[in-house]
């Protein structure tokens, strides 16, 4: 668990999976735009349960993980951190990705969650670069990668088949200036 001045920012267990599924059934149609097609039972505790115990799993294998953002104040779930596609060996390195509930917007909440977990990703795990992509539209995201670093890489055609079409993203990556060999 990673603390911050606002906020919790912790995994979560299986049987917490109904926080998750209130979460995104909460936030659908505002996350649509920069989403995948979802399977017709995404919205589902059970769908977040076997998700949530594979998050476990991989993040064993040192594969993944999955943090999910809480509101000190009130205990509300505002967002989820994913560090996917860990890739070690001559790399060291992993993509970011990361969403923020549309009650939570504009408070600056995301940057401070993901400092925190970039912190955790960079002195605990030693990755030595993260990448984020973003949607070009997404501005907002944007802001949040150039505030923590994040350099801009070039743009990826065509990049992910995102509401329904295929979509360019900004690629941008972070280096760890304390990487351990």
């Amino acid at each position: 668990m990673l603390e911050t001045e606002r906020l919790i920012i912790k995994h979560l267990q299986p049987q917490e999976a109904h926080l998750v599924a209130r979460f995104e059934n909460e936030n659908r149609d505002f996350m649509a735009e920069f989403s995948p097609t979802r399977p017709d039972n995404f919205y589902s505790t059970e769908y977040w349960e076997a998700r949530l115990t594979d998050y476990s799993k991989k993040s064993t294998e040192d594969a993944l993980y999955g943090f999910f953002v809480f509101r000190k104040s009130d205990g509300s779930l505002i967002g989820c951190i994913n560090f996917t596609n860990i890739v070690r060996g001559a790399l060291q390195a992993c993509h970011l990705g990361y969403n923020l509930s549309r009650k939570a917007e504009g408070e600056g909440l995301m940057t401070e969650a993901l400092r925190a977990s970039i912190a955790y990703m960079f002195k605990e795990k030693n990755l030595h670069r993260i990448m984020a992509n973003y949607y070009p539209t997404n501005e907002k995201s944007g802001r949040v990668l150039e505030k923590l670093g994040f350099q801009r890489e070039g743009l990826a055609k065509d990049y992910l088949f995102l509401n329904g079409a295929w979509r360019d993203h900004v690629m941008t990556s972070l280096i760890n200036p304390d990487w351990r060999q």
